[in-house]
């Protein structure tokens, strides 16, 4: 396995992590609502687009399968997630299919 690909991956990843979490501090609801899809998209499109770079030289079955991991993970990112309008709680599905239709924090019905 390549090193400094390995290392890459875990200073990126920091780096999104940081930069998300300082984009959405302190923000009201209706902004993460805006954005979240978005910033967890690209997030976890660079994410898995890195672990399927890590998979490369595991040859082509590791590969297809973090491929098909990462595009199943970016799916539930993106359309199954929801943003509390209330109180501004992201709220993933419960079972990684069906997405959350009330707010754990505050009951509100989510969008």
């Amino acid at each position: 396995m390549n090193e400094t690909l390995f290392i890459a991956y875990f200073v990126i990843w920091f780096a999104l992590a940081i930069g998300t979490f300082l984009f959405f501090r302190g923000r009201d609801p209706a902004f993460k609502h805006r954005w979240y899809r978005r910033v967890s998209g690209f997030n976890m499109a660079v994410i898995g687009g890195m672990i399927v770079l890590l998979a490369v030289p595991f040859g082509p079955i590791v590969v297809a399968v973090s491929l098909v991991a990462t595009l199943y993970f970016l799916w539930v990112t993106i359309f199954q997630t929801r943003v509390c309008l209330g109180c501004g709680k992201i709220s993933q599905p419960g079972n990684l299919i069906t997405p959350q239709k009330f707010c754990n924090k505050c009951g509100t019905a989510l969008e």
